[in-house]
């Protein structure tokens, strides 16, 4: 069966039009640029509202899917945005031809980086995910709460790159994502930034037809660090967790197997070590 998709013709009334799509890739600055958009008044849907709201999980893994199998973006993702009226950075970002046609009247951001510093913030980062041996055990196995969304991510990136993370190919996806943005956005409807420069308020606010805030400056943060040091934390999270759920208890069922195999030799040496010795030190 083909999975509907979606037209905005058919958009109900009453829900919010979808009014921005940020459609670099992650790492590209596309924080602050998020952040811009907030103080601005959009309600941007990203990688923050995903995994606040896990439910979304399941409805774009299955998007992935249906998205290799049929063109159009899924009904189910439109029905998860009404609510926003702009999106940027993952998962979003890669269903960009989806988002395109699907939203012929929003305006197209595509945040750019030197595919060099992209790629060694990606490894030092996002892709720990799946080049980490416990996140990778974590992934397969479903021991951890984290696994839902690691699988996300790993079935994104396995349409995007193949789950090549070094090489050829990973430049090669980077690339033709780029360009297919490039392609498929009229001059006019598409504002490209470079994560290396300065985006300012004045060139946010013109492509977007809004005014500009007073007296607040542009935002500008640095997501490497932050993400990096929430991932060292994650990690840890997940031993403390796979501690509690699978040693201890590992330990504890290998301790209770061993004493009732050998209940009789632990008496004995008991008996042995313990009992007479007391026995007959009591009988002096």
């Amino acid at each position: 069966m083909t999975e509907k998709t979606f037209s905005p013709k058919a958009t109900p009334g009453g829900k919010i039009p979808m009014r921005v799509l940020v459609l670099g890739l992650p790492r590209t600055n596309t924080t602050s640029l998020v952040s811009a958009l907030r103080t601005l008044g959009y309600s941007p849907y990203t990688m923050r509202t995903l995994v606040t709201t896990p439910s979304h999980i399941k409805i774009w893994r299955e998007a992935v899917a249906s998205t290799q199998r049929a063109s159009g973006l899924p009904l189910s993702i439109n029905d998860i945005l009404t609510s926003h009226d702009a999106i940027a950075d993952l998962p979003g970002c890669m269903f960009a031809p989806q988002l395109i046609e699907a939203y012929p009247s929003a305006k197209v951001i595509l945040t750019t980086r030197r595919y060099e510093e992209w790629q060694r913030s990606m490894r030092e980062s996002l892709w720990v995910l799946f080049t980490w041996r416990l996140f990778e055990v974590c992934r397969l196995t479903g021991l951890s709460p984290l696994a839902p969304l690691i699988r996300l991510l790993h079935a994104l990136f396995g349409v995007h790159n193949g789950n090549q993370y070094e090489g050829n190919e990973t430049r090669r996806a980077f690339e033709t994502h780029n360009e297919k943005v490039r392609a498929l956005v009229s001059r006019e409807r598409l504002l490209e930034i470079d994560a290396e420069d300065e985006c300012e308020w004045n060139e946010l606010c013109g492509f977007l037809g809004v005014e500009r805030p007073e007296g607040v400056e542009y935002p500008r943060l640095k997501e490497e660090t932050a993400m990096r040091a929430g991932l060292e934390q994650t990690w840890w999270s997940m031993v403390r967790y796979l501690c509690l759920m699978v040693v201890l208890p590992g330990i504890v069922l290998v301790a209770g197997g061993s004493l009732y195999l050998y209940m009789d030799d632990l008496r004995s040496a008991r008996d042995f070590y313990v009992i007479t010795p007391l026995k007959e030190y009591l009988d002096k």
